[in-house]
């Protein structure tokens, strides 16, 4: 796919948010009363959830005697906590996958389950895992330092569970998304008490949510506020202003950066201006904003940097290596020093063929970058988009990307 854009113009509504959907379809299958979940996406790994918690509550209908074998695609999130909320449905259960989840390493989850006491079978800590037995430890040290979406599993397992539950998390990373977890378990009712990030609950509680609104994507609209700062004015519809979801932080880096942002009656405002300065910025709580961020340094008068790399390793892609290679291809000078990258912005790339790795946060900052250089980008796996995104193309197309 070849893109070429010279600035962005109009008005946009933010898809719904995957991170935030995919934890209101777990309230809604673990509630007592039946929920109506307005806004949920049509995003691959939203799909992906929604299916494997059918596949779930048929197996316990059916009380079926065989093993169950959930298939969750390639939805990380999906994994990571129908491993823990399956044995709400099913006592031996098998979780399947594919595409470059298959080839991620599980080692936390896997150390998680096994630290409950149940038996888990896995190929080399990968998929598939086979996960089977009783819970016999409730007293548990977690550590959080891969990520949080396996500690959103265990709560949202144990809140369901009898017991008297006292966690410790240690080291955690991705806290705003477990932060967004316990709210929405909070909301449904959930009762506990917490001392920093020492938690003490009695499970088997009862959740109800019976209406639910799913926010916008935060995570999907940053190419396109990253787009607008670099080169445009955009209005984006659908954004809590007020979200738990890490990555509207990418607001506070455009205003590093020189962008003028403001909000009018719910509606979000962003314009470029002259400025294009540096910034500095940690990504370990919000890895999904690297690919996009690489791109707006490129289009600094002055150096950037960005900290947190180590958490790029085990994504949909190594996010690092992948937008090294994007960052040789277009000339631009980089230096990693120890958890860091140095980016030396010039507010031009050379034309590329970005390899995506199919991952859908590259493809879209590859797009993106399409406004650095009069000739555009080429993308080389363009619909891996799907996965969060469906319509971002169209969406680019319709603020002024010319796309064949």
């Amino acid at each position: 796919m070849h893109i070429k854009v010279d600035s962005l113009n109009g008005i946009i509504k933010a898809p719904p948010s995957k991170s935030h959907g995919q934890r209101l379809l777990l309230i809604s299958a673990l509630s007592a009363k039946q929920s109506q979940i307005e806004n949920l996406g049509l995003d691959n790994d939203t799909t992906s959830m929604k299916v494997a918690l059918n596949q779930l509550n048929q197996n316990k209908i059916d009380k079926a005697l065989k093993p169950c074998t959930i298939d969750v695609a390639e939805s990380g999130f999906a994994f990571r906590t129908l491993s823990f909320v399956g044995l709400n449905f099913s006592s031996n259960f098998q979780i399947t996958g594919s595409g470059t989840l298959q080839n991620r390493n599980q080692k936390s989850t896997i150390q998680l389950l096994e630290q409950l006491g149940l038996n888990v079978g896995h190929q080399d800590l990968r998929l598939p895992i086979e996960i089977k037995g009783e819970i016999k430890n409730m007293h548990l040290e977690v550590d959080g330092s891969e990520g949080s979406q396996h500690v959103s599993g265990l709560f949202f397992l144990a809140v369901c569970t009898p017991g008297n539950w006292k966690i410790k998390l240690n080291n955690l990373k991705s806290r705003p998304y477990f932060e967004l977890s316990l709210k929405v378990l909070t909301q449904a009712g959930f009762k506990y008490k917490r001392k920093g990030d020492y938690f003490e609950f009695i499970g088997k509680q009862e959740l109800e949510l019976q209406k639910l609104k799913v926010e916008g994507d935060w995570s999907s609209m940053a190419a396109f506020c990253v787009g607008a700062a670099i080169k445009g004015k955009i209005t984006l519809l659908g954004l809590n202003q007020n979200s738990l979801q890490p990555d509207i932080q990418i607001l506070g880096v455009l205003e590093q950066f020189g962008a003028n942002i403001y909000w009018d009656s719910g509606l979000l405002h962003i314009e470029s201006t002259r400025c294009r300065n540096g910034f500095n910025f940690d990504c370990s709580d919000c890895p999904d904003l690297f690919p996009i961020l690489v791109v707006l340094a490129c289009a600094a008068t002055s150096m950037s940097e960005i900290k947190g790399i180590g958490r790029l390793l085990n994504k949909e892609s190594n996010r690092l290596l992948a937008m090294q290679q994007a960052l040789n291809q277009w000339g631009v000078d980089y230096l990693i020093i120890d958890d860091s990258i140095q980016i030396h912005g010039k507010q031009y790339i050379k034309d590329a063929m970005v390899q995506t790795k199919n991952d859908h946060r590259i493809a879209m900052a590859g797009a993106i970058a399409a406004l650095l250089n009069k000739n555009g980008q080429n993308i080389d796996v363009p619909m891996c988009v799907k996965k969060s995104y469906p319509d971002f193309f169209d969406d680019y197309k319709a603020l002024g990307a010319l796309i064949n």
